[in-house]
């Protein structure tokens, strides 16, 4: 194994190609509850671009200080084993998350973190689904409730159908026996309705207000749907509302970390209490790292039950044109970084 790899940082906010540069760096030593992994493949979520930008720069700050390495999912091989892990062996082929760094030719992660990798997946697929899946998992089974014994009868609104977040929500809801109605713009409908929705409705086309009707879930994952999603919710019937897009990061922009905290639960609580009067639950949720949920995962995968949207790939040294495609394709699906190659 060689003494550096290459890693993807940025020393300052800005747009791609200014920013983004892959450097050499050592390679680091796993700690005694972590994996040493060799990447075989990563992603670029929209996350990682907003907060390239600088968007939440006040909160990610307090965590970790410029240069910061962007990247969040992990598909390769274990290299090392710290000296208390014991399920996993190196040569293992396994994928992960984590919030920095995936992008990169190796990490170390927790191995609480990691899963075995999909066997009916290769490198590139498999790093297009653990942060999206573990976002969609943190929402609709921690918080929502939804299992395979639960989610039978239940109906569920998940709007942007096509993306990384909303494409495996779908197939959890229809591995599990429940009903979904999704959203999407006109060149998606069918990849949608190939996932599994019930109903999918294009945007483009027809106003969503009043669309929709009597839902038991609804599964906001974009910014400007939180209305139609609150009105097509039954009411005193023990409905939820989950979105994994608060404003909590663009308060804490807005007033600083302190007073934006505060100024979230305040915005939090004032919406959940209106809508307990409604019989209803509202919750801001944030992925959970969770190398549990990612194995339940794999095994929907390998069953046929679930499978990864792809959008396009880039070889790891195109990272910034990769960064670029994201901010400006409306294509579905994940954009994924090849490092097999570098």
């Amino acid at each position: 194994m060689a003494d550096s790899m290459k890693v993807a940082q940025y020393d300052r906010y800005g747009a791609p190609r200014e920013v983004l540069k892959i450097v050499n760096a050592p390679i680091p030593e796993p700690g005694p509850d972590e994996l040493l992994i060799r990447v075989r493949a990563s992603s670029v979520n929209p996350i990682d671009c907003a907060l390239r930008s600088g968007y939440g720069r006040a909160f990610f700050e307090k965590r970790a200080a410029l240069p910061l390495r962007p990247g969040r999912d992990i598909a390769g091989d274990i290299v090392a084993n710290g000296s208390a892990v014991t399920a996993f062996a190196p040569g293992d082929a396994v994928y992960a998350s984590v919030f920095y760094g995936a992008n990169a030719e190796y990490i170390a992660v927790p191995a609480a973190q990691t899963a075995l990798k999909p066997g009916s997946l290769s490198y590139i697929e498999a790093a297009a689904l653990p942060f999206a899946a573990l976002t969609a998992w943190t929402a609709l089974v921690k918080t929502a409730g939804l299992d395979v014994h639960t989610t039978p009868g239940k109906r569920l609104l998940i709007p942007r159908g096509a993306g990384g977040v909303g494409s495996v929500g779908i197939q959890l809801v229809k591995a599990w026996g429940g009903y979904v109605a999704s959203t999407c713009s006109t060149r998606n409908v069918e990849l949608v309705k190939s996932l599994g929705a019930d109903l999918v409705v294009d945007y483009t086309k027809q106003d969503l207000h009043g669309v929709f009707r009597d839902f038991d879930v609804a599964f906001d994952t974009s910014f400007d749907t939180e209305p139609v999603l609150l009105d097509s919710l039954k009411i005193n019937a023990g409905a939820r509302y989950v979105s994994v897009v608060s404003p909590k990061l663009k308060l804490i922009d807005q007033y600083g970390l302190e007073e934006g905290l505060k100024e979230g639960e305040r915005l939090l609580a004032e919406r959940a209490q209106a809508q307990a009067a409604l019989g209803r639950g509202y919750n801001w949720v944030f992925a959970e790292l969770d190398g549990g949920a990612l194995r339940a995962i794999a095994e929907l995968v390998d069953a046929g039950k679930l499978r990864p949207v792809l959008n396009q790939v880039f070889p790891f040294q195109r990272i910034a044109e990769a960064h670029e495609h994201c901010e400006t394709s409306r294509s579905a699906g994940r954009i994924v970084l090849d490092l097999q190659a570098s």
